[in-house]
């Protein structure tokens, strides 16, 4: 009796499985991993086992990190107070432009309808109107 070929012994190259076929092979592997399980072996695992690094090195580990953690913290002192700094400032300057606004929305409000047109058109093209309606 002669055996029977199969399509990748007589060419010579492999064909591409099949989604069914790739589905049929997965759920194979699970049903003898969970076969597995149930007996009681160990199944074996994909991934490396780790790799435990020789206590010495994980202190010079955490010494490095406790360096970098506090010259972290000093230029984040550092950031915090220019950043203080720039607040107090620019808060006398929001200040200043916030009453330069409500003074100039006064002053528009008084002028006549076609005096009005033209202050705000001209704020228009120049781009200080969204300024001016803000809030």
């Amino acid at each position: 009796m002669s055996k029977r070929q199969t399509p990748t012994e007589a060419t010579g190259h492999r064909l591409p499985m099949t989604n069914a076929e790739r589905q049929r092979k997965h759920r194979e592997k699970r049903k003898a991993e969970l076969h597995a399980l149930r007996a009681g072996r160990s199944l074996p695992l994909s991934l490396p086992a780790p790799v435990v690094a020789p206590v010495p090195a994980l202190r010079e580990d955490a010494q490095s990190l406790r360096t970098q953690l506090d010259a972290a913290r000093k230029r984040c002192e550092a950031q915090a107070a220019e950043l203080a700094a720039l607040r107090a400032e620019h808060e006398p300057l929001a200040a200043r432009l916030v009453a330069l606004r409500t003074v100039l929305r006064g002053l528009i409000g008084k002028f006549s309808p076609a005096a009005r047109h033209a202050a705000r058109s001209h704020l228009q093209e120049t781009g200080f109107i969204e300024w001016l309606d803000a809030d």
